[in-house]
């Protein structure tokens, strides 16, 4: 696919995780629009134990531009880590929210993972060897960089991993193009069961790391932490302490605030756990 946009359109790249989107990537799929990604075919087309619901593909397709359409007005920020906004899809939230419960639901931490380890990496990616370089790697997409006209301020670009979804322009309009890629190593993403990711990442830090590592995701603070891993906020300090000490995690402070991101190395060994490919790490300052 190539895209044509002007430096000061690169100029406001963002790359974030649309749970939403990612329900209706899923649902396209299930519609026969997309092929099921490699592995996760052999669950069957149904991707759940029970039969998945019948989605209007027309309407799907709708939500999905209206969804995109939403992020680039900035009406839903990615802020600390977000769930699903099912009252957004008009008609189809009560059968989203079953098929999400029936078909995704023990695989959303899984699939959540991916796509916050993904961000992180292109973002440490995007500091280390700019915004140009970085899209210029997301596959099956071409950049063509051409000249602003006099006036041109910049419309928004997001880029949006997705383990369902191929490289696609979902909207483009004057607010700007939302794009959907392939997540890193989604070909690999079901071909072990639940808990062998965490498994492996527990035999090589301690379960209680490697679940800290995993939760960290798009970045949080200390307490935050604490209540996704479901610990006190001193334990949750006490495994970032280890993390940062072992170079997987950063804290950055803002005030009395602090945020806990993925370093490279993290989100690299997050990425290469989960889907068992090796990942081309950024050089170190």
């Amino acid at each position: 696919m190539v895209l044509s946009v002007s430096a000061s359109d690169l100029s406001s790249c963002r790359f974030l995780v649309s749970p939403l989107l990612e329900v209706l990537a899923a649902a396209e799929v299930l519609c026969g629009q997309h092929p099921a990604p490699p592995g996760r075919a052999r669950r069957g087309p149904t991707f759940g134990r029970r039969p998945a619901l019948a989605f209007p593909q027309a309407e799907v397709q709708h939500r999905i531009r209206r969804t995109a359409g939403r992020l680039l007005r900035r009406q839903e920020v990615a802020t600390g880590r977000q769930e699903a906004d099912f009252s957004a899809l008009g008609p189809l939230e009560e059968p989203a929210r079953e098929f999400f419960q029936d078909c995704l639901a023990d695989d959303w931490p899984r699939i959540r993972t991916a796509l916050e380890s993904d961000v992180a990496l292109r973002a440490h990616n995007l500091a280390a060897f700019g915004v140009r370089h970085v899209v210029d790697n997301l596959p099956g997409l071409t950049v063509r960089e051409g000249w602003d006209a006099p006036g041109h301020t910049g419309r928004g670009l997001i880029l949006v991993p997705s383990v369902f979804q191929r490289t696609r322009v979902l909207l483009t309009n004057e607010w700007g193009t939302v794009i959907t890629y392939p997540a890193s190593g989604r070909g690999r993403l079901w071909e072990d069961s639940e808990a062998v990711a965490p498994t492996r990442l527990g035999a090589l830090l301690g379960r209680g790391r490697a679940a800290a590592l995993l939760n960290i995701g798009a970045g949080c603070g200390t307490t935050e932490l604490a209540d996704r891993l479901g610990v006190s906020a001193g334990t949750a300090s006490v495994h970032v302490t280890a993390l940062r000490n072992g170079g997987l995690v950063a804290t950055h402070r803002v005030g009395k605030a602090v945020n806990h991101v993925l370093t490279p190395v993290g989100s690299a060994l997050i990425t290469a756990q989960l889907t068992m490919e090796p990942v081309k790490l950024p050089p170190m300052p």
